[in-house]
């Protein structure tokens, strides 16, 4: 499966999740429901018609350096981007990864606990791992001592609320 096979199947999953056909997701993002089936069946799209196929499934397209797989992936969307976190200053591009990072270096819980909601907790267990790796200076001593148990404990509360 090609990349942009694959990813259009990501965007269709989850529009479907979320209630909406595919039908219905190609005419929310202004384009005609049998461009999308066409494009299914070719296997490929216009990078353009993908993003906004994906910005109307509630999906982002994001590039970044390779680490074995795919260097494309849908990534969801997140609050994380609203205003009221402080997380994205004037950017409201702002990436899931740059917006997890920075909720972590404040250690804020309730922002570590938004972002563990939004984008699952091994996804940000990855980017702190990756904050660690980098050697990045601007990590507190409180961030290094504090994050760690936060995720702990964010993951023991999930494990018991899906038991």
């Amino acid at each position: 499966m090609s990349i942009s096979a694959d990813l259009m199947q990501q965007v269709v999953t989850k529009a479907k999740a979320s209630g909406l056909g595919q039908g219905a997701l190609a005419v929310a993002a202004g384009i005609a429901p049998e461009t999308l089936s066409r494009a299914k069946k070719r296997g490929t799209m216009d990078v353009a018609t993908l993003a906004a196929l994906a910005e109307t499934a509630g999906l982002e397209i994001c590039l970044r350096p390779a680490s074995g797989g795919a260097i494309m992936r849908a990534l969801p969307d997140t609050t994380l981007a609203d205003p009221e976190w402080g997380l994205a200053w004037s950017n409201p591009g702002t990436s899931s990864e740059v917006l997890v990072r920075n909720a972590l270096l404040r250690g804020a819980y309730a922002a570590v606990l938004q972002a563990v909601l939004d984008l699952g907790l091994d996804f940000v267990e990855a980017q702190w791992a990756v904050m660690n790796q980098s050697g990045q200076e601007n990590l507190t001593r409180a961030a290094r001592a504090n994050v760690p148990r936060m995720l702990k404990n964010i993951g023991k509360g999930l494990h018991r609320a899906a038991t």
